[in-house]
């Protein structure tokens, strides 16, 4: 695998940490945002090959934050899995219609990696 870019968007430092851990230990190149409002920041500046977003931040959601992206012509299209520990059909609904993957905390990193190579094709 290249070394692809991989923007994890998490307001919990560990969970950035044990992200960045695991996705460099299998070749991904990894930048990390502490909120919503970042992310969606680095995410237009850096044009990642995908995003790994928290659902619950204390900015602005990762729904907001999807819709953010989304709405940036030179993101549209960029693959991002949402990750949340608490959840409603609602949300996953809406999630699912931005086109993008829900997936339920905790996550064991191995099932992170794998659903980040299927979104990414």
């Amino acid at each position: 695998m290249g070394s692809k870019l991989v923007i994890v968007v998490d307001d919990d430092p560990f969970m950035r940490e044990v992200a960045r851990v695991h996705l460099e230990g299998v070749g991904y190149s990894v930048e990390l945002a502490a909120c919503g409002e970042e992310g969606v920041a680095k995410t237009i500046a850096l044009q990642p090959a995908a995003v790994i977003l928290d659902f619950a931040m204390p900015d602005i959601s990762g729904a907001e934050t999807l819709k953010r992206i989304r709405e940036h012509p030179s993101t549209a299209r960029t693959p991002v899995l949402v990750l949340t520990a608490w959840s409603s059909d609602e949300d996953a609904l809406e999630v699912r219609r931005l086109g993008a993957e829900w997936l339920q905390k905790p996550l064991r990193p191995e099932l992170l990696i794998e659903a980040l190579r299927v979104a990414m094709g």
